[in-house]
């Protein structure tokens, strides 16, 4: 079957180790005012729709790309188990917790398809990543989408309330995509509390390495929850630059590890994909400044859109959704004729668009091509 995906924060201090690997990335911060003069000229699209590091992995991380490039004419053989016990020892859990995937996105197909069937009930946010409630209707489930609440969390009254004996799985992305909100651990720890015993529940956590400092987060692999039913998707696509590598991983109770594993792709993780993720892994000092430069470009974008006087909501992860005051398709569409991608329209937010962070350059020009568009009469 084709598959296909699209509080270290909390650590940075200021350490030498951090600082030498900060050296790598230039001064992001430019002008704040509306009007940003044209300072790269760009004759390729602009990509700023799937949420992909924009700067790619680390040098030490390319260094063995290329080596392992040499063995590529080899099937994967101890590749698969040198990287699923990395990453045991990195989240100090043991190996038989870990399912690597094609992505986080195999991760999810096979919560689908080990949890959902005809007769169960598949409970998700709205809007949220549409992956697996694609994935949970192709196993034939009821797809129960629930709108966040008012401050764009996820409303877990609501979804616990539609959750019956019939409810195989609970999909909570945090933090959210579309949306870059939080829902805060406490509730979700209540939520758990409340849950039917034969539900289980995905938490989605693929941008957790961008959340700043928070006390109202806590990663559910750092700080595990004594619940049996409670499985973490992490990925190396985000904030380890290897989106096109395709691998994600899933932390989970043995038991639930093993019925995941029934499904799983044979050979989905390529040589050179698992030497690259257990080499990101090893290379703390890249993520931390990667982790910090988002955080640095995430708050220049929103001076951005304050200087606009635009609307967007707090996001913790690496976009942003805007609400540009004016008719979404319009906007769109004008990106789309200057050479600039954001993602698609969100039929569950349809005032808003969502912008992934590029690099210094690439923001720079999307400004510059906003500001293209003539004054208009704002839209509430």
């Amino acid at each position: 079957m084709p598959i296909s995906r699209r509080n270290l924060l909390g650590k940075l201090m200021a350490g030498a180790a951090t600082g030498a690997a900060m050296q790598t990335f230039r001064d992001f911060s430019f002008a704040q005012t509306p009007s940003v003069p044209r300072i790269h000229s760009f004759a390729q699209l602009i990509l700023l729709s799937h949420n992909e590091n924009p700067y790619g992995p680390s040098e030490k991380v390319l260094a063995v790309m290329r080596e392992a490039l040499s063995g590529s004419n080899r099937y994967p053989r101890t590749e698969y188990d040198s990287l699923v016990n990395k990453i045991a020892v990195f989240h100090r859990v043991r190996p038989e917790q870990i399912v690597l995937g094609c992505g986080s996105s195999e991760i999810l197909r096979l919560a689908a398809a080990a949890f959902l069937g005809p007769g169960k009930k598949f409970i998700q946010a709205s809007p949220t990543f549409p992956l697996p409630g694609e994935f949970a209707q192709n196993a034939g489930a009821e797809v129960i989408s629930v709108p966040l609440n008012r401050t764009y969390e996820h409303d877990l009254e609501a979804m616990l309330a539609r959750s019956d004996g019939s409810a195989g799985l609970v999909y909570l992305c945090n933090p959210n995509n579309p949306t870059g909100t939080l829902t805060r651990r406490k509730t979700i720890e209540a939520f758990l509390r409340k849950l039917p015993a034969t539900t289980a529940v995905l938490i989605d956590e693929a941008y957790h390495h961008f959340v700043s400092e928070n006390s109202d987060y806590a990663s559910f692999v750092d700080r595990p929850f004594d619940d049996g039913r409670v499985m973490v998707a992490r990925t190396f696509s985000k904030i380890y630059g290897l989106a096109g590598m395709r691998v994600g991983y899933v932390v989970a109770p043995p038991e639930i590890a093993r019925r995941l594993s029934k499904s799983r792709l044979e050979l989905g993780v390529s040589v050179v994909s698992a030497k690259a993720a257990a080499a990101a892994l090893d290379d703390s000092d890249y993520v931390l400044a990667a982790a910090k430069r988002n955080a640095d470009d995430r708050q220049e974008f929103m001076n951005q859109v304050n200087a606009r006087m635009l609307r967007a909501l707090d996001s913790h992860a690496n976009f942003v959704m805007v609400n540009p005051l004016r008719p979404v398709a319009e906007v769109l569409e004008h990106l789309k004729k200057n050479n600039i991608t954001v993602a698609p329209r969100v039929p569950a937010m349809d005032k808003y668009i969502c912008v992934s962070l590029g690099t210094r350059a690439e923001m720079q020009e999307f400004w510059r091509v906003w500001d293209l568009m003539p004054p208009q009469k704002m839209m509430m």
